[in-house]
């Protein structure tokens, strides 16, 4: 567990909440199945509003029968993750079959609406720490295309074996018509893989010179197609098979690489739900005396709009009636509810806290306010088209010294014996072939992010790896990135029973953090509330409640206690006697410290901004020990942005989880988040972490460098194969068959050695 976790028994909040839920139900089972080897929960699920429910349940027919529903589910990873969902599923009565298609994270809930209220069902499974969402578009992987290219390529090299075996075991003109016939084959095989398989990597090349990048393809791709050039010209001109075998490998062991490469982003990708968070956002809106919900895009200035709890705000608006608390965490990064007075203005993005509704007056639309385009972003990119400095110098020697090489074979061999020109030219293009780059070090990268995924890291964008070598700034977020987004209370004052009863009772009557935080503290837990207590919230003061002729209060010092002088700390009394003093702080995620110490250690400046308070993240940076000149507070989103522009931003990263944070997103050359229940940010964001996440950055950077390794020692092995093998082509030695065992020789000893090099070193997380 990380240093400072608060429970050791768990390794983040949301583990302990599921773990209580899950005890609480008689569901233990989860465990024994495989559960506690999933990824970590991270903070407290949120249950969502589910907003879109009624729209979908009236297209399915309403409440005139049974229904079927197709949703997309965010979390499943295991076999105990379709048991949970399932059992949950069985014990509400309505139910009447689901469908869970794992691999997809898609489920087909049938059900009769007249007895099952779905929208308890979707809460109670979002308490656990999956997320529900309306069916996307078809969800296919996005490797299916090539893993159907590489199983066709996969069955033309095995029949090319099977007729070059032929030839090498001694079929020759004493056949002529099986020659003839096998030579014909073998030709048409390694068209038709060059046909079917090539393309992926030529047209990848193509779009790299467009745009005047040497793509990692480029050098495979020249190597596909000069290979079996010359092949088809030994075909025709002297009646050889040639190398029509290797060539049809080579291009399915590229394929393979490729597929391993996309394949480890696709999974990571496709952990997220798809939307671009907006779709499924729904509010309220007076019609007349009636209520109607609709899209956010569809409100208009001057609409009266309807507030439930925890709703969010989707426009400028104005409080109408009655004082509420809203929370500008999302927007500003203030991790302390705001208490909004009626005629106050209500910024859009803001969320209603308390437990009581309220309207507000639309001031202007969604659009104007700026949420649509918040709330939309930019999808992030799989990083395909990206070469850093280091693979452009690679790819520009290597295809320059391939041709350089055939050339000088050339003009040797045009001086010493000009029909052997061709043979040793074709030789060392195919010899030559990239398989290094092609398969080994896919794998590597495959492998590099299966360790991030046992650490609850899921990279989304290939180029990251590359990139976090270079990162030379990592600007933080506060609230939500540093810390679990709550309070964290703590006294070292004994109650009695009885004030210990009323104590909660009062904290269970209020909304606000602070009460929040006290309500967790464990010698709470357990008592019963006392429904005769009279509660009254008093705004920016605290609690007070009556019973008969005594008062308890909770809050300031003056409040609680009485006099002029303001004490710090929260505080409870009994008719005006002190009973606990209560320090309430900021509930930090663990290992933060350490984090950063190793970071700028490593000549990583670290920098901390924040919409929030100075005070509070100046005791935060203090806590962290990080430099005041590198901590900024009470930033607005574009401020963030400006920040970091004027900072290299392509060399840096930012780690954030609120919408305060997109700006900053949209200019960072890297960025992340532990915010997996928020729109935008896990979309836009190159990898995401779950659980506390305090060592992500520093992992990321230690898994990139050890990739880096094992590609220099692969290409420096690669090197030495090349070096033996144009010497034997330079001496006219190299034959098919040789090439047939070369070739496929190196690529296992490269494969293995990335294996080994990449073998995980850590345990998987248990949850």
């Amino acid at each position: 567990m990380p240093p400072g976790v608060r429970h050791p028994e768990f390794c983040c909040p949301g583990c302990e909440q599921v773990w209580l839920l899950l005890k609480g139900d008689g569901l233990e089972r989860f465990y024994e199945l495989g559960g506690a080897e999933g990824r970590p929960i991270g903070a407290a699920p949120r249950p969502g509003s589910f907003d879109w429910l009624p729209e979908l349940e009236e297209k399915a027919g309403g409440d005139s029968g049974p229904l079927r529903l197709v949703l997309d589910v965010q979390g499943i990873h295991c076999a105990a993750c379709v048991w949970v969902l399932q059992e949950l599923w069985r014990r509400r009565p309505g139910t009447l079959k689901m469908e869970l298609n794992p691999s997809l994270g898609r489920a087909v809930l049938s059900y009769d609406p007249r007895e099952l209220d779905l929208r308890e069902y979707l809460r109670e499974v979002e308490a656990l720490g999956y997320r529900w969402a309306p069916a996307s578009g078809e969800r296919r992987s996005r490797s299916r295309g090539l893993l159907i290219r590489l199983g066709i390529c996969a069955s033309l090299s095995m029949n090319a074996m099977i007729f070059a075996m032929s030839f090498y075991f001694g079929l020759g003109a004493d056949e002529p018509e099986i020659e003839q016939l096998f030579r014909l084959l073998a030709f048409g095989l390694c068209s038709l893989a060059v046909l079917i398989g090539g393309p992926v990597f030529f047209m990848a090349a193509w779009a790299g010179l467009k745009q005047h990048v040497l793509h990692l393809d480029l050098p495979i791709a020249i190597g596909i197609l000069l290979a079996y050039l010359g092949s088809a010209y030994f075909f025709f001109t002297k009646g050889s098979h040639s190398y029509f075998d290797t060539v049809t490998i080579f291009v399915t062991l590229m394929l393979l690489g490729r597929f391993l490469q996309e394949r480890a982003i696709a999974r990571n990708r496709d952990l997220l739900l798809a939307n671009d968070g907006t779709e499924h956002l729904r509010v309220r809106r007076f019609r007349g005396e009636e209520l109607e919900r609709v899209r956010i895009e569809e409100i208009e200035a001057g609409d009266a709009l309807w507030l439930a709890p925890g709703e969010l705000v989707s426009a400028k608006a104005l409080l109408i009636h009655e004082a509420r608390p809203f929370s500008l965490e999302w927007i500003s990064g203030e991790s302390e509810l705001r208490m909004l007075q009626p005629g106050d203005i209500v910024p859009a993005g803001a969320f209603l806290a308390g437990n009581a509704p309220v309207r507000v007056d639309a001031l202007e639309t969604a659009k104007e306010s700026g949420l649509i385009e918040l709330l939309r972003g930019e999808e992030g990119g799989d990083g395909s088209a990206l070469i850093s400095g280091f693979w452009a110098r690679l790819n520009r020697v290597y295809v320059q010294l391939v041709l350089v090489m055939a050339a000088l074979g050339g003009l040797l061999w045009a001086w010493l014996d000009p029909s052997q020109v061709v043979d040793v030219v074709v030789s060392i293009l195919i010899v030559t072939c990239p398989c290094a780059l092609g398969i080994a070090i896919p794998l590597a990268f495959d492998l590099a992010l299966a360790s991030l995924r046992r650490r609850g890291i899921f990279v989304r964008d290939a180029s990251l790896l590359e990139k976090a070598l270079g990162w030379k700034r990592v600007f933080f977020d506060k609230t939500g990135t540093l810390t679990w987004g709550g309070l964290r209370a703590s006294s070292e004052d004994a109650l009695e029973e009885r004030q210990r009863q009323v104590l909660l009772s009062m904290v269970q009557s209020s909304a606000h953090p602070v009460s929040e935080a006290i309500a967790e503290l464990p010698q709470l837990a357990g008592l019963p509330f006392l429904r005769q207590l009279h509660v009254e919230e008093y705004v920016g003061e605290g609690l007070q409640a009556r019973l008969g002729e005594d008062c308890w209060r909770l809050g300031r010092g003056r409040f609680a206690l009485g006099g002029e002088e303001e004490a710090p700390g929260t505080y409870f009394s009994e008719n005006g006697v002190q009973l606990a003093c209560f320090q309430v702080q900021e509930d930090f995620r663990p290992g933060f410290a350490e984090e950063f110490e190793e970071l700028q250690s490593s000549g990583i400046e670290v920098h901390l901004l924040s919409g929030d308070r100075q005070a509070k993240v100046a005791a935060a940076a203090a806590r962290l020990g990080l430099p005041a000149d590198r901590v900024r507070a009470e930033l607005s989103p574009e401020e963030k942005a400006e920040y970091l522009l004027a900072r290299e931003p392509e060399l840096g990263l930012m780690v954030g989880d609120g919408l305060n944070d997109a700006p900053a997103f949209r200019v960072a050359g890297s960025k992340a988040t532990p915010a997996l229940d928020r729109p935008v940010l896990p979309s836009q964001s190159d990898f995401f972490y779950v659980g506390a996440g305090s060592s992500a950055v520093r992992q990321v950077r230690s898994v990139a460098w050890a990739l880096r390794r094992v590609v220099r020692s692969n290409l420096f092995l690669a090197g030495l194969y090349n070096l033996v093998a144009l010497t034997l082509c330079f001496f006219a030695q190299m034959t098919p068959l040789l090439c047939a065992v070369l070739m496929p020789m190196s690529s296992l000893v490269l494969i293995s050695l990335s294996a080994l090099l990449m073998r995980p070193r850590d345990a998987r997380i248990r949850t």
